[in-house]
């Protein structure tokens, strides 16, 4: 969604007011929502390369902002519910930007059962900060901080190094 504001110059869509104001493309929905990505079984991730090679090339410049921003806005609800059906009682914590997208998060509320939870400013803006400064202690520490489980790595493993000046 900032990749799409960016290009009309702006960082995000401030409280997700563009894409409420959307109408969901129904092709784009349907390609978005059958992507091989998530029939694929867990680890996996879906990062900023994964994104630009797969997802972008999708969107038309025939396409209205506000009508991709919705899009999109549906598809991550979606793709959320979807994740999160077949656990009885679960609690959604959401840090990253979006959690400052109103629209975004009353959009995944509206399609879980589930509670959703936005922890406070300051954890959303310095938990990267806070993870990296984590990762760091356990590689201090020589425990692992790269997990086979979360990353499809061989083996838990001690990444990174340690430089001194």
């Amino acid at each position: 969604m900032n990749f799409l504001m960016g290009k009309i110059g702006k960082p995000f869509d401030e409280d997700g007011k563009i894409a409420a104001s959307g109408k969901v493309i129904p092709e784009l929905s349907n390609q978005l929502n059958h992507l091989g990505y998530y029939h694929q079984n867990p680890p996996k991730s879906l990062g900023r390369e994964w994104v630009e090679a797969n997802i972008l090339s999708l969107f038309s410049e025939n396409y209205h902002l506000p009508d991709l921003l919705r899009t999109i806005v549906e598809h991550i609800a979606h793709q959320v519910s979807e994740v999160t059906k077949h656990h009885a009682s679960a609690e959604i914590l959401v840090t990253g930007g979006g959690a400052k997208n109103e629209f975004l998060m009353e959009r995944i509320s509206a399609s879980t059962n589930h509670k959703v939870i936005i922890p406070e400013k300051m954890i959303i803006d310095y938990k990267e900060a806070l993870v990296f400064a984590f990762l760091g202690v356990l590689r201090i520490l020589q425990q692992p901080n790269c997990l086979a489980s979360v990353t499809g790595a061989g083996a838990d493993n001690v990444g990174g190094a340690v430089y001194t000046f």
